[in-house]
């Protein structure tokens, strides 16, 4: 993203960020993302191309920042606080908070833009860096003997195919199945 958003960030910039991210995910919910263009993103946004790219290397990067967008939603920064056993609960309830809580704009894309397409392999790749970093840094590594790297792309692989399985794929499951099937496919872990 050419904007740095670590720093404060001004009303102005917040309000682009914003039209753009409303622009996106109007257009996802009536056509697939392959078929959006710069174009219409600005026009939906009501800015001129130049500010997109002011802002936005691509229209993957706009992604990427919706991505980013939601996932401060999450609120997953105290997960390192959370008891070892309890965290791979916090992250799937967190992630699984977000998508329930959008799951009418959730429909709408799934219609258009199927679970194997860019759009869904461009979240699937953010949860799972995300899921990832997150929980690379909290991994008590007194009780494994694997590298650190290989068991947090295993424990991020899984919260990824749980919330694939039932977000993405339509099979409803509660929240006590959503820890139980995690928990039954990190077992060799955990």
């Amino acid at each position: 993203m050419k904007k740095d958003l670590t720093g404060k960030i001004t009303r102005g910039t917040q309000r682009t960020l914003d039209a753009f991210f409303t622009a996106i995910t109007a257009l996802l919910a009536e056509k697939p993302f392959a078929d959006i263009s710069v174009n219409e993103l600005c026009e939906r946004a009501g800015y001129p191309r130049a500010t997109f790219y002011n802002y936005f290397e691509d229209r993957d990067d706009l992604l990427n920042y919706c991505w980013t967008a939601l996932s401060k939603q999450a609120n997953l920064a105290d997960l390192a606080l959370t008891a070892p056993e309890h965290r791979v609960d916090t992250a799937l309830d967190a992630m699984a908070d977000i998508l329930e809580s959008n799951a009418d704009l959730l429909r709408t894309v799934l219609e258009n833009n199927p679970p194997e397409g860019p759009l869904f392999s461009s979240l699937h790749m953010f949860i799972e860096n995300q899921a990832r970093e997150i929980i690379r840094t909290c991994i008590d590594r007194d009780r494994f003997t694997l590298p650190t790297d290989l068991i947090a792309d295993h424990y991020a692989n899984t919260v990824m195919l749980v919330l694939d399985w039932a977000y993405l794929r339509g099979h409803t499951l509660s929240r006590t199945q959503l820890h139980d099937y995690a928990h039954a496919l990190l077992r060799g872990v955990e």
